[in-house]
């Protein structure tokens, strides 16, 4: 019921017209999201004039001696005076010679190129690498030599290092490093008592290969072993294959030092005294057991009187005719 006048005026929202909705305002507009600038890339050094700046020189020796079968390194350092970061070309060219040409091994070459991690095998031709040096900084060049089982003496191989920069007008600075190939002293293990056997059995195959072998030595003084002077280890244990006697090849190299003592001949007279009890082991009075009566060291010979003879006959013979039996007190001769 209604007065005339509304009594509440919240029922006038039942008879009166509704009010417009109010529609939710609409979401402000993001700004736009901030695209990244791609990384830009690292500026190139500057093409700087290397002539006179640059200097390539051996960390060690430039032509190194080896053994068939050996691994070396040879390395070199390359340094530029520029006052500021610039590259230099580097050229790498490796070489082959051989004594007898169109037969020579090949010899592996490989290195590290600087930054990288893995090792880069060397062929017989020309490389040109950019690398970038930093002013009065070495960078090291390495380069792993090996030389193969099958090298000849006097096989050869060269890495022929050329350096310049990208501008330079004058002539680039050249390194050569070398290995060139020797032989080795090898030593046999033989059975005693048949050095010699081995030795002659070993040089009457060396003749059909001379390249192998080239001289042997038997030591009076060092039983059990042969010595031989040749290119190859695979070559001589091949060579020692079926010898009677042989027990095969000791692993290494033995060096001149070692083998230097046993060249030198020692003195026949050495360790005999007068009164000592020897026997006759040459000549015309051989198994004979005789006492020493003087001993010339200065003509390595000594003289003897025969025990078992009627008379005593003084008899003189070289030092290395007799054997000590036993040692009688006395003075050793001069």
């Amino acid at each position: 019921m209604t007065n005339g006048t509304n009594e509440e005026e919240g029922i006038g929202l039942l008879t009166g017209t509704p009010p417009p909705e109010k529609k939710p305002a609409a979401p402000a507009a993001a700004p736009p999201a901030a695209v990244p600038a791609a990384p830009s890339a690292p500026a190139a050094p500057p093409k700087v004039d290397l002539t006179g700046l640059l200097s390539l020189k051996a960390a060690d020796d430039t032509t190194r001696e080896v053994t068939a079968g050996t691994v070396t390194t040879l390395s070199a350092v390359l340094t530029s005076r520029a006052s500021e970061p610039a590259v230099a070309n580097l050229v790498i060219e490796v070489g082959y010679t051989s004594t007898y040409p169109g037969e020579g091994a090949e010899w592996p070459v490989s290195w590290v190129p600087p930054g990288k991690r893995g090792s880069v095998e060397l062929f017989p031709r020309k490389e040109t690498h950019a690398l970038t040096l930093a002013p009065n900084v070495g960078v090291p060049l390495s380069f792993e030599i090996t030389a193969p089982v099958g090298v000849r003496y006097g096989d050869r191989v060269e890495v022929r290092l050329t350096a310049s920069g990208p501008t330079s007008s004058g002539l680039p600075v050249r390194l050569t490093l070398a290995c060139v190939a020797r032989q080795a002293v090898l030593a046999i293990k033989t059975s005693r008592g048949y050095e010699r056997e081995v030795a002659d059995t070993l040089l009457a195959r060396a003749e059909e290969k001379p390249d192998v072998v080239f001289a042997m030595l038997v030591p009076s003084s060092l039983r059990g072993y042969v010595f031989a002077e040749g290119m190859s280890f695979e070559g001589v244990r091949e060579m020692l294959k079926g010898i009677r006697k042989a027990r095969g090849l000791v692993e290494g190299e033995t060096t001149l030092k070692e083998v230097e003592p046993l060249l030198a001949p020692k003195v026949t007279v050495e360790g005999f005294v007068e009164g000592a009890i020897v026997e006759l082991i040459s000549g015309p009075f051989k198994g004979e057991k005789a006492r020493v009566k003087k001993i010339d060291q200065a003509k390595e010979e000594i003289t003897v009187e025969l025990i078992e003879a009627v008379v005593p006959i003084p008899v003189t013979v070289r030092g290395d005719h007799v054997r000590m039996l036993e040692k009688g007190g006395g003075k050793s001769g001069s």
